[in-house]
């Protein structure tokens, strides 16, 4: 089997995917922009091919791999997953509807998706693509705080709450001049959409998808830092889902999945959910990133990167069985503006990382950009676990 992995950003979630092909025999070839050193430090790598751009061009996928040919395509982060299909389609291997699978990647083709398909979500109150459409729409007909989020950007980039015009309009006029991601060289498409505010707290539901149905799937309770920016400072795995909306979140996830061709695949979805009701808030076509698949795996033994591996090799993916353990694993992501809160006793560190060498200049506090690294975290105690990764 020849693994085929497309734009790989992160060193840990390449290292993982290494590390399943070599326990499997598997060859893995990487794809990435020139200047990329994600592969520097991953061992066993059978083929790295450098391209100037992240491209979904058909033409331009099949000359970037010349005569090589592989048994399965993936996508090795958010951007590539409909590069990923492209490629695999003409090559004749599994992939999703190429059409349909659009959806996961631009938010405006998503929120009709799951229009169509009885997906509960926050109301769309504007599209818009510059920032004379803002001045010309009739604001004094909204209710604010609004939710304006880019198109088809990642890691929550430029998504901002905004209590008036003035405001949607500086996040518009910061979203629209970022053409280009800078670890694929992708370029964005210049829209935004204004989404009603969303109350209740932060989940998400990873997902396999086997047979068009939930094969596994675990809930992860996320952590975010004030408004308005709402960058995620951790996660917790380990709660089961509430009964009362355990059936509509697993027909939910099924349903999106339909929408969007998806036979086979691993699934992230987040939402915001309190005892009276859930709303969508986006869903993505790969596993969680963010380390969640360490804690998922931690926590249930789920590979979700190994189940996302044989999906796209059209293999059939068995749930590892795994026995409830009362305990709880998280992720508590280290930043300097981050107090240094006493960890309680019955909390322990799994592991530690430090690594303040990617930061952005300028990016915001509690941005993706400005993380100096994170803490896997155990602990008995649900209670202390969260209030330990709460603390800002």
């Amino acid at each position: 089997m020849h693994i085929l992995l497309l734009h790989p950003v992160a060193q840990w979630s390449l290292n993982r995917v290494a590390e399943i092909c070599k326990r499997e025999g598997w060859r893995l070839t990487i794809v990435t922009i020139e200047r990329s050193t994600v592969g520097d430090n991953t061992a066993g790598l059978h083929e790295w091919i450098r391209v100037p751009a992240l491209s979904e061009s058909p033409r331009e996928l099949l000359s970037q791999i010349g005569s090589r040919r592989f048994d399965a395509v993936a996508a090795g982060n958010e951007f590539a997953v409909i590069a990923a299909d492209v490629l695999a389609k003409e090559l004749g291997l599994y992939h999703n509807d190429v059409i349909n699978i659009r959806a996961s990647r631009n938010k405006s083709l998503m929120r009709e998706a799951f229009a169509r398909y009885g997906v509960p979500q926050p109301r769309v109150l504007a599209r818009l693509s510059s920032l004379e459409e803002s001045r010309a729409f009739d604001w004094g007909s909204v209710t604010f705080p609004v939710v304006v989020k880019p198109l088809d950007m990642a890691m929550s980039l430029f998504v901002r709450t905004c209590d008036s015009q003035d405001e949607v309009e500086a996040a518009l006029a910061k979203m629209f001049a970022f053409r280009k991601a800078r670890l694929t060289n992708y370029e964005f498409t210049v829209g935004a959409l204004v989404e009603e505010f969303a109350e209740g707290p932060e989940f998400s539901l990873e997902c396999v998808v086997q047979d068009e149905s939930i094969l596994a799937h675990a809930l992860t309770q996320k952590f975010v830092s004030s408004l308005p920016g709402c960058h995620e400072v951790g996660h917790i795995s380990g709660s089961d889902l509430p009964a009362q909306h355990r059936q509509g979140l697993l027909e939910t996830a099924e349903r999106i999945a339909s929408s969007w061709g998806m036979v086979r695949g691993v699934m992230h979805m987040e939402f915001k959910m309190n005892p009276e009701r859930i709303s969508i808030i986006e869903a993505a076509a790969r596993p969680v990133g963010g380390h969640v698949t360490e804690i998922v795996e931690l926590q249930h033994g789920l590979r979700l990167e190994e189940a996302y591996l044989y999906a796209r090799a059209g293999l059939d993916w068995k749930v590892p069985v795994n026995e409830p353990r009362g305990i709880w694993h998280g992720i508590r992501f280290h930043f300097d503006e981050r107090s240094e809160a006493a960890r309680p006793a019955g909390v322990d560190v799994v592991r530690a990382v430090h690594d303040g060498e990617h930061l952005v200049s300028g990016a915001e506090p509690f941005s993706g950009n400005r993380r100096t690294g994170y803490s896997v975290l155990r602990s008995e105690s649900l209670r202390d676990l969260d209030t330990y990764i709460r603390t800002l």
